[in-house]
């Protein structure tokens, strides 16, 4: 437990310093100890209570019109993704998973530079894409973090907007994987147990990313996201 608690604050720390990578980070490992479906139960209430501080903090630079049209989109992939989860087998999952993980760790590190989106009806793809991403892998973030890259829009918006949408699609996936039989008592203790820190911790990553460079640390995580990918693919495709 105290591991499982440690990769989770640490993920916490990352995404209270650079504004995502909750779920890309903590996914691969929890998958691996607890299995997906705890993983992933695990990972979207505690994305919940993550999101729901770092909103608070940052609630004046919402852009609403942004936010409710990837959340409303997302309504509708968020079901697709926990159905995957809910019937994929377990070496599939863990598979299409590491891909995932590996392919947007390199994409983060390559760093191409978007061009402008000056088109907001695309906000409804990478909604969705987010919903879908989100149920099945609790990694709703990449799409967005694209959509709003191409977007351009300042730091501020950015970090705030992420927090709109992630709440509410942790939520809903939380939702999903209650329905689904997901939550154990194992599941419900282990979130107990992380709760405290997973609030100091967005204080922490706050803190953090006033001393470090942003754009350093993002690549170190995304340097280890990509050997985790690389791993789980390893050992699944063996298994």
């Amino acid at each position: 437990m105290a591991l499982i608690v440690a990769v989770i604050l640490a993920a916490a720390m990352l995404q209270g310093a650079v504004g995502f990578g909750f779920g890309l980070v903590s996914m691969p490992l929890l998958a691996l100890m607890l299995g997906a479906q705890s993983a992933a139960a695990v990972i979207a209430l505690c994305s919940a209570s993550l999101s729901a501080t770092m909103l608070i903090q940052n609630r004046k630079a919402v852009h609403f019109g942004e936010a409710a049209g990837l959340i409303g989109a997302a309504a509708f992939g968020v079901p697709v993704g926990v159905l995957f989860l809910a019937h994929a087998p377990r070496h599939a999952f863990l598979i299409g998973l590491g891909v995932f993980v590996a392919a947007f760790s390199l994409y983060s590190l390559a760093r191409p530079t978007p061009f402008e989106l000056k088109d907001r009806r695309w906000r409804f793809l990478a909604g969705f894409l987010g919903g879908v991403l989100g149920g099945a892998f609790n990694t709703a973030g990449p799409p967005v973090v694209i959509y709003g890259a191409m977007r351009r829009w300042p730091p501020e918006r950015f970090l705030a907007v992420t927090q709109a949408f992630f709440l509410p699609i942790s939520l809903m996936v939380a939702t999903g994987h209650a329905l689904a039989g997901f939550w154990t008592r194992d599941v419900l203790t282990l979130y107990a147990f992380a709760l405290p820190g997973i609030i100091a911790a967005t204080f922490i990553g706050k803190r953090i990313a006033r001393r470090l460079s942003p754009d350093m640390l993002s690549k170190a995580v995304y340097g280890l996201c990509l050997v985790l990918g690389v791993m789980i693919i390893g050992t699944n495709i063996k298994g």
